[in-house]
């Protein structure tokens, strides 16, 4: 059984020009862990949230878990979990209280709540803050309790919208941690990120959305072919003329100071040798998520185009 299967899936919101979501399909395996990357404003919380049914679509079809998401709503609710980006924990509840009485809601008796609720905490290293109120914790402890509220319930499929949004690296692999236990017990994650090195880490499959249109997707290794070169330079620019270095691959402008280019092994001892010789420091590493996403997505220009004119969806 699939977890989500998408067939062209479209959202416009009233009063606003831009769609959200244009013509989306995709399948998404049980057992498996599925990012959705792209730039602010690009549909990926617009797709979780339809998928979640918190939203509808205005046009298209879509299945959660073999359910109609549509038509099907509460049987999906009661088999998924969500971390929705834009949620907060309430002020004056601790995140004992925020978990355990999410279980009992969701139907847990209060032995298996309790036991539930302890071992999330303790996982999330929030439990010697169990009991103080969420006003007085941090950013990333009010972040940690949403996380622990989704990944205590035993549901089949978890939406983590931008999960570790403010968490700091041992708080991130903490959560990682989580996600990947979720996993081995045969759930399935739907994930949206902004971190690279999260999606590498976690992701099975990969969906690159951009102005509400899928434009890639498939395994890491797979969305890597996309940039034919295997190795990435980052010279800095010194007012010196980037057309010295096309002959040598793909430039790609990464920044006022510096450029980068896609090139072959076969290319880096003389690409660097001119380096040298024109006194310029350099950087070599392999060709990464990150580049990948932005050769496809635009370079810095596009991005602060981009971020200028659209909305967070």
């Amino acid at each position: 059984m699939l977890a989500i299967s998408a067939d062209g899936v479209s959202k416009r919101y009233k009063g606003l020009s831009q769609t959200a979501l244009s013509n989306v399909s995709l399948t998404a395996e049980s057992g498996q862990i599925y990012t959705l990357l792209g730039r602010n404003g690009a549909g990926k919380t617009t797709f979780v949230r339809i998928c979640a049914t918190q939203l509808l679509p205005t046009q298209g079809r879509i299945q959660v878990l073999g359910y109609d998401a549509i038509k099907e709503a509460d049987k999906v609710r009661r088999l998924i979990s969500i971390v929705p980006q834009e949620g907060r924990p309430l002020r004056a509840l601790t995140p004992w209280d925020h978990v355990y009485n999410w279980l009992q809601i969701r139907g847990e008796k209060k032995q298996v709540a309790r036991e539930k609720t302890e071992l999330i905490l303790q996982k999330l290293d929030l439990y010697d803050a169990k009991d103080r109120p969420a006003m007085n914790l941090s950013g990333g402890m009010k972040q940690k309790i949403l996380v622990a509220m989704a990944m205590a319930v035993d549901a089949q499929l978890l939406f983590l919208d931008e999960p570790t949004i403010g968490l700091d690296p041992v708080s991130r692999r903490q959560v990682w941690s989580s996600i990947k236990e979720w996993k081995k017990e045969g759930k399935s994650i739907l994930l949206t990120t902004h971190y690279m090195d999260e999606a590498e880490t976690l992701s099975d499959n990969i969906v690159i959305i951009d102005n509400g249109r899928v434009i890639a997707k498939g395994t890491i290794k797979e969305l890597r072919t996309t940039i034919p070169q295997n190795l990435r330079v980052d010279i800095t620019k010194d007012n010196i003329d980037t057309e010295v270095f096309k002959s040598f691959g793909s430039i790609i402008e990464s920044g006022d100071d510096t450029i980068r280019i896609f090139t072959f092994e076969s290319a880096i001892k003389e690409l660097t040798e001119l380096a040298v010789k024109k006194n310029l420091s350099f950087t070599v590493s392999p060709i990464t998520l990150d580049d990948v996403f932005v050769s496809l997505v635009g370079g810095i220009e596009e991005e602060k185009t981009a971020a200028a004119s659209q909305k967070r969806y």
